[in-house]
């Protein structure tokens, strides 16, 4: 190979190089991509909700307790036996809290849900409205609610004003558990009202990944509890 030929090669490396380099610099200047954590929303008595937005996965609305350093360290130093308590403390807590299981309704027309027909449909299926401005279902021949149907973004509200002549985004609609009846049996009254409910006010059912519902979800959910 001549003088002129490894001049050109040389050259050639440096501006590759050159371009690496480059571009590295430049994907540095670009706005980082960040972990979004789920907003901890909450009704007036510190259930969570969950938003129809895609911004807002659908979850329960829950955040991760992030434990301080030195909670971590004090939580290092302790005895066996006290450690041992503590794990059993927040076993206990986290067995004693209402879980939730939410499904959505999302609108087949962009322009939303039809406030008006909501109303209606929502009273047509046994949905009383009440308690934190939301509609909810009764269990027979007791004082419970074995689900609750709300506003598909905050403030979450399905009051008269919300309905009458609007468009609405979704419905977020969250089961409770446990209840008085058979886990399966709740499972399976939720999602067939819910489907029903969804079709009538010309809507789609989604799982909590904001996913078109599925019998395999339905499994799913009732192995969850």
């Amino acid at each position: 190979m001549d003088i002129t030929s490894l001049t050109i090669t040389f050259i050639g490396i440096i501006i590759i190089l050159a371009l690496y380099l480059i571009s590295r610099v430049s994907r540095s200047k670009l706005p980082q991509e960040k972990a979004v954590r789920l907003p901890n929303l909450k009704n007036e008595d510190g259930t969570p909700f969950t938003s129809i937005l895609d911004d807002i996965p659908a979850r329960d609305g829950s955040t991760p307790v992030v434990k301080s350093k030195q909670a971590i360290a004090d939580q290092e130093v302790q005895s066996p036996q006290q450690a041992g308590s503590l794990q059993q403390e927040e076993k206990n807590s986290e067995t004693s809290e209402p879980k939730q299981s939410i499904l959505f309704i999302s609108s087949n027309d962009e322009a939303g849900l039809d406030g008006n027909l909501v109303a209606k449909v929502l009273k047509k299926n046994g949905l009383v409205f009440g308690e934190f401005d939301v509609y909810h279902f009764p269990l027979k021949d007791t004082e419970d609610n074995l689900f609750r149907i709300a506003n598909g973004v905050a403030p979450w509200t399905l009051k008269k004003e919300d309905l009458h002549n609007k468009k609405l985004a979704g419905l977020s609609i969250v089961l409770l558990t446990p209840c008085k009846i058979d886990k399966s049996e709740a499972v399976k009254t939720f999602v067939a009202v819910s489907h029903k409910i969804s079709l009538e006010v010309n809507g789609i059912l989604k799982n909590d990944q904001q996913q078109v519902f599925t019998p395999k979800d339905e499994i799913a959910l009732i192995d969850a509890l």
